[in-house]
């Protein structure tokens, strides 16, 4: 008999830990990695404690992979350690093959994470981590000195001596940079020291970078400890002093860096000042506390799925219970009951939008996450098409639901890849429009009701219409004697195959990307509109739900079925009569306020009997960002909790149809997609 081979095995719940665990970790780094290569991109000094935090990270990541046996991982953190410590130590100027370096083992360590519990692809990936590794090492050297005499400075030659390696290259460093260098001596009470000496050093970086903190030598009281605290400052010790406020604090110049620096007896004036106050703390202090410093808990997302699907049950629930309250209260033999069952339907009702609250709540996340790693495509980009782009982001603390800001990730990276390969010039073109040789592209998030908007603007060439327009009739999209909208051109960008781009590059220009942008934009219930200036530039604007969970929806009738329609991009509800509805090239449409409304019946949509000859409808009205559309239906049922389910089954899709939800009454009832109703009915021409 033949032995049945082993089907490969999912990570384990081992594997699952490492990889929560390192992806807190890599987050922190990519974040760092973007501010490093930004400062160094604007000119900046970079901040010691930024080096600092991504050799945490990576020996943080070092130690995690060894512990867990994951040797690419281990080996390239190893180097990755090496190359952070050379920065902090000056044995390695930060230039860009450095970043580059250090940006390139991130990615790499993305990708090694996606294939924890896989180690047949991570065996595939220890080449390219070795050639990474070999190219590290290549940039490492020996040691290089800073030329400064530490022996002239004002200070206890034993202090000098207990520099380590690190501060002591930042005390170099400082001194070559013509900074003054002070000591800042204070005493805490021994019970409060730990806070009193975290604020004292914050309160200094405000000013310049604490080079070493140790225990002063001195005599003292039992109840207290004094410290000396080494700094490197942009302001005078007299200065410094004022700025610090803080009690039992002395200021002393131990070498002045500048040119003009104060005489000695101003020196002596300056320092050392002792402020008179009593040091404030705890009268007792009890035993230390075993508690966790941090709060947080990390869940798995598929449990909050999980419990989201249980609080839609019990939505469905709730509104079943309060159609039996209302059946019990119209019987005046069950009234009495009736009111009581409403009574604790109303309890349920509170208390479950509380818990519904919450649960929405723990899933969202701020985007963020999503621009940091838009950030480390653009820089990557800039390297390859050689092009000097300035990204500014804003919004970033914006939150969406988790589930949607991952599939965001996709659609916003083609928006922005197009940005930059499509509409950025080159620098001698822009120069030759009168333009800053450095494009700009502008990422940017904000809340409109109960929607989230990103819009991906750049100060490129624009989309020139009468190009795009010839590459639409080119490929059968347009008949030459149709007549387009500017609006209705720009829209053609989103039809497959549409490219006005002659080459094919790497990045872009292929004929595919956008048409993707929309599709995977209308799944999520959103949509995306674009608007061009030949010459200034282009602005792309997401549209998106806040949340895809427990939704509440307008019921309403057409033709004897029920449709549920989300509140959120519900607007307003109209009665209309039917002599109000004008019909303008093969469309109907309705004056709400002086401005022409589409309408579109979903009795035709949806092949459903009408409504009998004269009488009046109800017009839902949509909108979507600046897209608006009224739906024409029979009847309004009222609003309903709703949790939408997919569709399973032999149709895969229905045009219009999001999903189904349940009601109270246990039926299944349609939920319609509104964002493809309000794009396509703005798109089609309906035949008259």
């Amino acid at each position: 008999m033949a032995k049945r081979r082993s089907q490969p095995r999912g990570p384990s719940k081992a594997d699952q830990e490492f990889v929560s665990e390192a992806e807190d970790i890599l987050e922190r780094m990519r974040a760092g990695v973007a501010d490093l290569a930004d400062r160094r991109a604007a000119g900046r000094d970079v901040d010691p404690d930024l080096i600092n935090g991504l050799f945490r990270s990576a020996h943080s990541l070092k130690g995690l992979a060894g512990m867990f046996g994951f040797e690419p991982i281990h080996d390239l953190a190893h180097q990755l350690e090496e190359i952070l410590d050379g920065l902090r130590l000056g044995r390695l100027s930060l230039g860009s093959e450095a970043v580059e370096r250090i940006d390139e083992a991130a990615t790499l360590f993305a990708g090694l994470l996606e294939h924890v519990g896989n180690r047949d692809a991570l065996a595939g990936l220890a080449d390219p981590a070795r050639d990474l590794i070999a190219r590290m090492q290549s940039l490492v050297r020996a040691p290089t000195s800073v030329d400064a005499d530490l022996q002239s400075l004002d200070v206890d030659a034993s202090l000098l001596r207990a520099l380590t390696e690190y501060e002591e290259h930042r005390l170099r460093e400082n001194i070559a940079r013509g900074r003054d260098i002070v000591l800042v001596e204070a005493t805490f009470e021994i019970l409060s020291f730990e806070e009193g000496l975290s604020e004292l050093s914050t309160a200094i970086r405000a000013s310049g970078e604490v080079l070493s903190t140790l225990p002063a030598p001195g005599e003292t009281p039992e109840s207290q400890i004094r410290f000396s605290l080494l700094a490197a400052c942009d302001v005078r010790a007299h200065e410094l002093l004022a700025r610090l406020d803080f009690p039992h604090v002395s200021v002393r110049e131990v070498r002045a860096g500048r040119p003009g620096a104060a005489s000695d007896a101003e020196s002596e004036t300056a320092g050392p000042v002792e402020a008179p106050a009593a040091v404030p703390g705890p009268e007792s202090r009890g035993l230390e506390s075993l508690k966790s410093i941090s709060d947080t808990v990390r869940v798995d997302i598929r449990k909050l799925d999980e419990l989201m699907t249980l609080v839609g049950e019990l939505v469905i629930q709730r509104g079943a219970i309060g159609d039996l309250a209302a059946r019990l209260l119209a019987d005046p033999a069950t009234a009495r009951m009736g009111s009581e069952l409403g009574k604790v339907h109303k309890v349920l009702e509170r208390k479950l939008s509380g818990l519904q609250a919450a649960v929405l709540d723990v899933r969202m996340v701020p985007l963020r996450q999503v621009f940091e790693r838009v950030s480390r495509v653009v820089r990557s980009l800039r390297r390859e098409l050689g092009k000097d782009v300035e990204l500014e982001i804003r919004g970033a603390d914006t939150e969406l639901d988790k589930l949607i800001v991952e599939e965001l990730v996709d659609p916003l990276m083609h928006v922005v890849r197009n940005a930059l390969d499509h509409a950025i010039e080159a620098p001698e073109e822009r120069r030759a429009a009168g333009k800053p040789a450095t494009g700009r592209i502008r990422i940017e998030a904000f809340q409109r009701g109960n929607h989230v908007v990103v819009a991906v603007s750049d100060d490129g060439a624009g989309i020139d219409p009468e190009a795009l327009r010839a590459r639409a009739e080119a490929v059968g999209l347009v008949q030459p004697d149709d007549a387009l909208s500017e609006r209705e051109i720009l829209d053609l960008v989103f039809a497959p195959g549409i490219s006005t781009r002659e080459e094919v590059t790497e990045t872009s220009g292929r004929g595919v990307g956008m048409d993707v942008v929309r599709s995977n934009l209308t799944a999520l219930g959103g949509v995306v509109d674009i608007d061009s200036t030949p010459g200034r530039g282009t602005v792309v604007s997401m549209t998106l739900p806040i949340t895809l969970a427990i939704i509440q929806s307008l019921v309403v009738r057409v033709g004897g079925a029920r449709f549920a329609i989300p509140l959120t991009a519900v607007l307003e509800t109209l009665i209309v009569d039917p002599v109000g509805i004008q019909r303008s090239e093969g469309r109907e449409l309705l004056n709400l306020r002086g401005e022409p409304l589409p309408l579109r019946r979903l009795s035709t949509e949806f092949q459903l009997p009408p409504a009998p000859e004269g009488a009046k409808f109800f017009a839902v009205v949509v909108g979507i960002g600046e897209l608006r559309l009224g739906l024409l239906v029979d009847q309004l049922d009222g609003q309903q909790d709703t949790v939408i389910k997919p569709i399973q089954g032999p149709v895969a899709a229905v045009r219009g149809i999001a999903g189904a939800t349940e009601l109270g009454d246990r039926d299944p009832v349609l939920v319609l997609d509104v964002s493809f109703l309000v794009e396509d009915a703005l798109r089609r021409r309906e035949a008259v």
